[in-house]
């Protein structure tokens, strides 16, 4: 019985090692970067790309990036966006551009190299943000501004 029990375990381990090696790594671009916005230009026409430039603040995935690095996100802004931007079917919904340019705070899932994913990565949440994909404003300055 003894010399079953060896072979078994070698046999486990060898396995549960070449598993580790053959088994596929993360998805390239696989980060999500909550960060504080420092600053927001918009394109000389809209619908297009508003230009963020950002301070990454918590890492919630990935190592493409770090606490402190500045970041300069592309996100589809124009007049009549949401104010979040939210994946739908093939491609983003954006950014309404006044709320863009008032928030102070968001949250984006990128490439290795600050590229927008509009994917949502398997469902998992990122603690009171949920799911993230693509571009979310997190502040409360994305709320529209109301005249009385």
């Amino acid at each position: 019985m003894r010399i079953l029990i060896v072979p078994l375990l070698l046999a486990a381990t060898i396995g549960t090692a070449g598993a580790s090696v053959t088994k596929p790594a993360a998805l390239p671009g696989d980060n999500v970067v909550e960060f504080d916005v420092l600053a927001v230009a918009t394109p000389p026409s809209l619908p297009g790309f508003c230009a963020v430039t950002a301070l990454a603040g918590k890492i919630w995935q990935g190592t493409a990036f770090h606490s402190g690095q500045p970041l300069f996100l592309k996100v589809p802004c124009a007049e009549y966006g949401l104010m979040p931007a939210n994946a739908v079917g093939d491609g983003p919904l954006p950014v309404q551009v006044r709320s863009l340019q008032r928030s102070r705070h968001g949250i984006a899932r990128l490439s290795d190299n600050g590229v927008l994913l509009w994917q949502d990565a398997g469902g998992r949440n990122y603690g009171a943000w949920g799911q993230v994909a693509g571009y979310r404003v997190l502040d409360a300055s994305m709320l529209p501004v109301t005249q009385s």
